[in-house]
């Protein structure tokens, strides 16, 4: 603070100095015989005229020193902004940089002053650059471009150049800003989907062997099985009574045998189809569609004592005959797995799971250890503890499905003799 003090001293005197020496330089001239009454007046209106100009140099020296303090801030923003600043005359010169900027080039700011932006672009864009330029100021507007920059010993640098020209029309303000990650995102990005490109394809392959393969199981595999099936039922009719309770027995596990294995062609093409039927999303009860799931299930077996809690109004956008088939196989499951108890509780209604509505299917059946619930959606397993339940390991793995094109998922939670919970969500569930 002493120290502007004494500039504003010297500075003072100097001009002092440079008025005495003007008043000197001016002719002489008469000066009037004043009464002392004018002297007292003039001196009185000179130092109000000498405190008025200390006032006014006092307003001068805080603008100044509020001019400095804001131009400091600016030139802190300026240079330490995360975008490099540029500004270019029409040749593409570089008349000022940032700190920034220069970090892009590589360089110093003192050196990169007067120096051509185009040198720094690669070779293979130095062409589009300077089009770029050249439309800036023959539009006057802002524009954008991206080049590679070139520095010294590294990769090209991708950046994104943006300019506007000035109100001279003789210069351009430029920003760049790095867009080297972006770019090798992109790239990443673009091998992923080439990727993705090659496994759909395989995809489509697989697919058209599947659907051979299906032909090839529901034509060439289900003829011989008709003919053994038809030939067990002769043998029984025409020579069942000459044959012993043994080959009888025979016969009949051969022709039970072939029923089997075509119920397993009808369930493998059945899961087969699951992939590929075309999905119609309407909004779907499915309160009303388990009621009947339920009535169909007790008129099979009306002496069992089966007691159904489903809850009304929960409903679901979705396609009614691909949920028709999750809330067959669950609640199927829940009766078959329940089937040993002298009162069955099965349950149907919705819940909050993070956050969100999940639909659930609770019995009160023989459970599962949670230690094989990993195995629950996988094609043919069968969890210890179940095999005297008949079934092929197929109806969950199609319920995974279904729920998963349905943009879904499905989880279970259980435990050996106490029930299981099976629980899915639908994308776009409208749970009521």
């Amino acid at each position: 603070m002493g120290i502007e003090n004494d500039k504003s001293m010297s500075a003072a005197a100097e001009l002092r100095c440079r008025a005495e020496k003007r008043l000197n330089a001016e002719s002489p001239v008469t000066r009037p015989h004043r009464t002392e009454e004018e002297t007292e007046r003039l001196v009185h209106a000179l130092g109000v005229h000498r405190i008025e100009l200390e006032m006014q140099n006092e307003e001068l020296r805080q603008a100044r020193d509020e001019l400095e303090t804001a131009l400091d801030k600016y030139t802190d923003l300026y240079d330490l902004a995360p975008v490099g600043y540029f500004t270019l005359d029409r040749n593409g010169t570089i008349n000022a940089v940032n700190l920034s900027g220069a970090s892009l080039l590589g360089g110093e700011r003192s050196r990169l002053l007067g120096r051509r932006f185009g040198l720094f672009v690669a070779d293979t864009a130095r062409p589009a650059f300077t089009a770029f330029l050249r439309k800036v100021f023959e539009n006057r507007a802002k524009d954008a471009c991206e080049v590679a920059l070139l520095k010294e010993g590294k990769p090209p640098l991708f950046v994104q150049i943006e300019a506007v020209t000035a109100a001279s029309g003789q210069e351009c303000h430029v920003a760049i800003i790095d867009i080297s990650k972006r770019r090798q995102l992109e790239e990443k990005l673009e091998i992923l989907h080439n990727d993705l490109a090659v496994r759909a394809a395989e995809l489509e392959a697989a697919n058209i062997e599947l659907e051979a393969f299906n032909y090839t199981v529901s034509h060439d595999l289900r003829r011989p099985l008709t003919a053994i099936n038809s030939y067990c039922q002769v043998v029984q009719e025409m020579w069942g009574d000459k044959f012993d309770e043994q080959c009888r027995g025979y016969i009949r596990e051969i022709y039970e045998g072939t029923l089997r294995m075509n119920r397993l062609i009808d369930t493998l093409l059945d899961f087969s189809h699951i992939t590929h039927v075309e999905m119609r999303h309407e909004k779907v009860d499915l309160s009303r569609m388990a009621e009947e799931v339920a009535m169909g299930l007790k008129v099979t077996k009306p002496e069992r004592r089966v007691t159904f809690r489903i809850s009304e109004g929960i409903t679901a956008d979705g396609d009614a005959g691909l949920l028709r088939v999750v809330l067959d196989n669950l609640i199927g499951n829940a009766w078959k797995y329940s089937g040993k108890q002298e009162e069955t509780v099965i349950e149907f209604g919705v819940t909050g799971v993070d956050g969100k509505p999940a639909c659930f299917i609770r019995d009160n059946g023989t459970g599962f250890d949670m230690e094989y619930a990993g195995k629950l959606f996988i094609p043919f397993q069968c969890l210890p503890g179940t095999e005297e339940f008949r079934g092929h390991g197929i109806g969950l793995a199609t319920v995974e499905r279904i729920i998963r094109r349905h943009y879904g998922r499905i989880w279970a939670d259980g435990a050996p003799g106490k029930g299981a919970t099976f629980y899915f969500t639908l994308s776009g569930d409208r749970t009521i």
